[in-house]
């Protein structure tokens, strides 16, 4: 399988957050809620052989699909599912060789067109996770054009909000915002079952509407997604960590910066406590502490978590190549 070529992109420290939340890897799935109790490190020590086991079992499968001849749509489900829970290892090259393949299963089978447009659509998640713009969006295209022409509202809108994520990236501020707006409105309309999503339009919203100087609106925003988080997965959830640091991003820009510290040091806490493979999750936290360090002048502690997050890329073997992560600093202000 390929492996995935890392390279942080420093225009996407700040919003990535929203893209890493509905990345497998980064959080638990729905369907793991009732499972989730106790500390982030008692949950992942119980989830990970859990998960090690499922890829076993769907590698054994596959291996029984190929020598049983399997229909292209079981195959390329199963390869999907494989993706989904090499993610959720943290194991991201293999994710992306095992997406890959399950679109070479279901692109030309008119019975698995939805499941082909998700797995387009992860695969674009995760480029944007390693700050692969361009192929970010050829996929995100790619999948909102399949679930535009199908009638699959809520599934477009999804992805409608993947894109608004990656303008993010391209510094398409005002696109961006437009698109999270128009997303969670139909995400609300049809009451969408999986609130990560909504939690990740609301957090682009907190912070498009900041940096476009209404940061009244995006602490509306960021309230309501800190809401939604910890009623849905818990005050010590990565969900709630990101809704975190979107709520401690706009009392920063509200110069509130008493308040500003204390809510991104308890959402670093979370992503620390939750992180084992996940270093990036903390690796994007930090680097939004340490510029609001930065933008406050306080050198000490810009010293003292520059090498923190050198320590942090140090454990991430996926983050041998990574550079400095900066947030969008000059759109910021």
């Amino acid at each position: 399988m390929s492996r995935l070529r890392v390279k942080w992109m420093p225009e996407l420290s700040l919003f990535v957050f929203a893209a890493m939340l509905l990345c497998p890897s980064c959080v638990y799935s729905q369907s793991e809620k009732a499972s989730r109790s106790g500390t982030g490190a008692t949950v992942q020590a119980r989830l990970a052989p859990v998960i090690q086991e499922r890829i076993v079992e769907e590698a054994g499968l596959i291996k029984t699909g190929i020598d049983q001849h399997f229909s292209d749509e079981r195959m390329g489900y199963l390869w999907a599912s494989l993706a989904s829970d090499y993610l959720r290892a943290g194991d991201f090259g293999d994710a992306e060789g095992a997406y890959i393949k399950s679109l070479s299963f279901l692109d030309h089978s008119a019975l698995a067109t939805q499941n082909y447009a998700t797995a387009l659509d992860n695969l674009s998640m995760l480029y944007l996770t390693f700050g692969r713009l361009e192929e970010a969006e050829r996929y995100n295209k790619k999948a909102s054009s399949i679930r535009k022409e199908k009638g699959y509202r809520l599934d477009f809108a999804r992805s409608e909000q993947h894109k608004a994520e990656i303008d993010l990236g391209w510094h398409r501020i005002k696109e961006a915002e437009e698109e999270a707006t128009r997303a969670l409105a139909v995400m609300e309309e049809l009451n969408d079952p999986e609130k990560l999503d909504v939690i990740s339009a609301l957090n682009t919203l907190a912070y498009t509407r900041c940096l476009r100087k209404r940061c009244e609106q995006g602490m509306e925003a960021a309230q309501r997604s800190i809401e939604l988080s910890r009623r849905s997965f818990g005050s010590e959830s990565v969900p709630a960590a990101h809704a975190l640091m979107a709520v401690g991003f706009a009392l920063w820009k509200l110069g509130r910066l008493g308040d500003a510290d204390s809510t991104m040091r308890e959402g670093v806490r979370i992503m620390k406590a939750q992180s084992g493979l996940r270093n990036r999750t903390v690796l994007l936290a930090l680097a939004q502490y340490r510029d609001y360090l930065k933008d406050t002048h306080r050198e000490g502690d810009v010293e003292d978590v520059t090498r923190e997050l050198a320590a942090t890329k140090s454990r991430d073997s996926f983050c041998s190549s990574c550079v400095t992560v900066n947030t969008l600093k000059s759109s910021a202000k």
